[in-house]
């Protein structure tokens, strides 16, 4: 039987990160250029963080301007109508596709799956646009 302390791996190590000697690290978790940002400065910005449950889903959903997502724990994957497209554990960053219709899950059987997510969108778009039935 799997128990919630043979996740360990699954879970971002947050402190007892800094090198002896030292008194600050900053564990680089993204860095990189986006492409798709948008060049407005009136960009809406959106920061949160997510729990999908063991087992669970989100809804289908698509994100309208650029996401980027550190996961904190557990496992991830994004459901696209061409398969899977995204798959993430703890201590990955990624980013998903814009106005590509998608919802995610958490394939583990015990342990929650966190994240924070960040959204960046032009100031006349809402940051999701949310479909209560599979889009395609």
């Amino acid at each position: 039987m799997t128990t919630l302390k043979d996740y360990k791996e699954l879970k971002l190590q947050l402190d007892g990160i800094v090198p002896a000697g030292q008194t600050f690290f900053r564990n680089l978790l993204f860095d990189q250029v986006y492409a798709s940002l948008p060049r407005d400065p009136n960009a809406k910005v959106q920061i949160y963080n997510a729990e999908v449950l063991p087992g669970g889903y989100t809804n289908w959903h698509c994100h309208n301007g650029a996401t980027f997502f550190v996961v904190l724990q557990g496992q991830f994957e994004a459901h696209f109508q061409e398969g899977i497209l995204v798959r993430a554990k703890a201590g990955d960053c990624y980013s998903e596709p814009i106005a590509k219709f998608h919802r995610g899950h958490n394939p583990l059987p015990e342990l929650p799956f966190l994240c924070i997510g960040m959204a960046i969108t032009a100031p006349d778009r809402e940051h999701v646009t949310n479909s209560i039935e599979r889009p395609w």
